[in-house]
Order: C-alpha cells, then sequence, then structure tokens
C-alpha cells in the first residue's frame, strides 16, 4: 500500500524533482474569489505545464486523481492569485 503525503502551500515552488504521483488537490479560495494552480511536469513553471486546476467562488475546490497523476520529471506548483492555500497529497522517488 502507497502512504501519500501531504503538503500545505502558499506559494510557488518545486515540491519534487524526481518521479512523482500526485493523488489529490485541495484548492481554497480567497474571499469571494475563483481561485486557480497550475501543476508542471518538472522543477520550474517553464517546465511542460500538465494541468490548470480552479475552485469555485467561496468554496474550496477537491480535485482527486485515480489512478494518480504520474509526472517523470518532478513536481512544480504555480499558485495563481486569490488563493489561500492549496495542500497536494502526492508520492516521490516511485519505481
Amino acid at each position: 500500500m502507497r502512504l501519500f503525503r501531504w503538503i500545505r502551500t502558499t506559494v510557488d515552488g518545486c515540491l519534487s524533482n524526481s518521479k512523482t504521483l500526485v493523488a489529490a488537490v485541495i484548492i481554497t479560495p480567497h474571499a469571494t474569489k475563483y481561485g486557480s494552480v497550475t501543476l508542471y511536469n518538472g522543477e520550474s513553471a517553464n517546465d511542460p505545464q500538465v494541468i490548470l486546476l480552479q475552485s469555485g467562488t467561496t468554496e474550496s475546490k477537491v480535485i482527486n486523481f485515480d489512478p494518480p497523476l504520474y509526472l517523470d520529471r518532478g513536481l512544480y506548483v504555480d499558485v495563481g492569485g486569490d488563493v489561500d492555500d492549496v495542500l497536494v497529497q502526492y508520492d516521490v522517488d516511485i519505481q
């Protein structure tokens, strides 16, 4: 059984620089705005964009990936404007 870790972030950043599985993302928007988060396959926003996720207004959005999203070059998260925080559930150093 795979044990995924959770990380909370409020800023852009590289969460992994190796093969990664992303199981879920939770976006909490600020006040009455929409929040957006972009995931990249790599270590920066210059790497290939995988997916753009968006919350609803005033409510968190839970996105589950089943099967988990496979990234072969790492995981970079770009937290868009109007986001209070993002929770990412992921695992690294996978075979």
